[in-house]
């Protein structure tokens, strides 16, 4: 395998393994490759990383991407309980279009490998706009919070907190191995899947953005 490959080629393979499963061509053209436009200059762009066997592309049916402001809720040690059936209500109703053919990229095995992952492939079908979504989020961080974006692992790139726990999508780890932050992708999570992270977070005193 050519392993000389430039430093954006090994920061996207990175993210896709480290970070996050999933990147529509858009998110790509934003984060890497921003003076490339159209989907055809994206799947050029892809080429070497492909025939190397670290990532492919597919086009499948997904949700048109939601806007990034603010997390729908955050939630920090020392805080009240949120009201779950309000951020269950607002996580729903915004999934409201209809879905459209998207082209997207994940990691192969090969890559998943190389850099100590368990997340390639595609996400399951009931999973693809949640994982889009924290996609989004992600570069959010990296394009407004660059220092935060850089603490950013995906829970894929650790091990499992335990059997039937839902670990959080993402956490922010400093240095010193302190975790600053959990991130999650709310999809389209009722009350119940809401109270059961929120609690996961409290017993583990873990701040966290539900976006």
């Amino acid at each position: 395998m050519n392993l000389l490959f430039t430093r954006v080629e090994l920061d996207l393979v990175k993210s896709l393994t480290r970070c996050v499963r999933i990147l529509e061509f858009s998110q790509l053209s934003a984060g890497w490759w921003p003076a490339v436009r159209r989907p055809r200059g994206i799947a050029q762009q892809l080429t070497r990383l492909q025939s190397q066997g670290l990532l492919e592309t597919f086009c499948i049916n997904a949700h048109p991407l939601l806007s990034v402001d603010r997390p729908l809720y955050a939630w920090q040690p020392g805080i009240d309980e949120p009201d779950f059936d309000t951020i269950s209500d607002a996580a729903r109703e915004r999934w409201c279009r209809p879905a459209v053919p998207t082209m997207v990229c994940v990691a192969k095995p090969l890559a998943a490998n190389l850099f100590g992952s368990g997340g390639y492939g595609l996400p399951p079908q009931e999973h693809r706009d949640h994982d889009l979504r924290l996609a989004a989020v992600y570069l959010h961080y990296r394009q407004k919070h660059a220092r935060l974006a850089k603490m950013w692992i995906g829970e894929h790139a650790l091990p499992k907190a335990g059997f039937r726990v839902k670990d959080p999508d993402a956490f922010l780890i400093d240095k010193a191995g302190q975790t600053l932050r959990v991130v999650e992708s709310a999809g389209r999570y009722s009350a119940q899947a809401v109270e059961s992270f929120h609690e996961h977070c409290v017993e583990n005193c873990l701040s966290y953005e539900l976006w």
